[in-house]
């Protein structure tokens, strides 16, 4: 007994420290790759412009989930789309899902990192994560964001507890002042036939038609391991700074699976 006692205790004192540290140093988030379902979601974009051309395509945001609280929140790192600038863009951002609003939001400026040349300096997620992983883990702990080594993305239809649910994108396009056909309004609902339908977001472009996306998606989502909630995967195509290849920026939208839908 007092042999089990003493291989108890020395376990746990190995445990406990490896456990305080994963609390309080968040590893580098892992990327899920959008490029096959952007492709799929927008092929009219995947074209050459004459024969023998370079095919053109998109570019989209790198997108690394962190993880989840147990009430809602969900904490996720986006790599924007450098449009020829040389510089690394990264955001960390924890929103809650209950209503969207953004809690924290962490934006790098490459210009403050830069050459005796006033170029900046070459930069990763790695590279800017250990830099700032004091922060990071501070705002992640602080939300009690709990970190998940593996994300598995749902399709745009998808089941949970039995129900069937599918998330759905209308978007209907009008031109803005140089004729070039824009969305006019996103609408992001969920349905699903045992409950009805709702609205997740909704946004009109018509006043400033000229930052209004081409083209607008769903890529899937993200069911948290706590809740009967998900986060829903939004991709919009932007038009490129000169024109193709355009880039592709992502948008969450979070969903409660059990109430807020109505039958119509």
């Amino acid at each position: 007994m007092n042999k089990r006692l003493i291989l108890c205790s020395a376990f746990l004192s190995i445990l406990i420290p490896s456990v305080s540290f994963a609390q309080n140093n968040y590893a580098v988030p892992r990327a899920v790759t959008l490029d096959a379902i952007v492709r799929r979601s927008f092929t009219k974009y995947y074209v050459r412009p004459y024969p023998g051309a370079i095919r053109q395509q998109l570019y989209a945001d790198g997108f690394y989930p962190i993880g989840w609280s147990r009430d809602g929140k969900f904490a996720y790192y986006i790599e924007p789309v450098d449009e020829a600038c040389g510089c690394y863009f990264g955001e960390l951002i924890i929103q809650d899902l209950w209503t969207d609003k953004i809690l924290w939001h962490f934006k790098n400026d490459p210009q403050s990192r830069v050459d005796d040349k006033g170029a900046p300096i070459e930069d990763d997620i790695r590279k800017l994560w250990r830099r700032n992983q004091k922060m990071f883990s501070e705002k992640l702990r602080e939300h009690g964001i709990v970190p998940l080594a593996r994300f598995t993305m749902l399709g745009r239809m998808f089941t949970s507890i039995g129900k069937a649910y599918a998330a759905k994108v209308s978007a209907p396009k009008g031109k803005d002042d140089d004729g070039s056909q824009r969305v006019k309004n996103i609408t992001l609902d969920l349905s699903s036939p045992a409950l009805g339908t709702k609205t997740l977001f909704k946004e009109s472009y018509a006043a400033e038609m000229f930052t209004a996306p081409l083209e607008a998606a769903v890529a899937g989502a993200f069911k948290s391991p706590y809740e009967n909630r998900v986060a829903v995967l939004m991709i919009k195509v932007q038009r490129g700074y000169e024109g193709p290849p355009h880039t592709v920026e992502v948008q969450i939208a979070g969903a409660d699976l059990k109430s807020g839908f109505r039958k119509f």
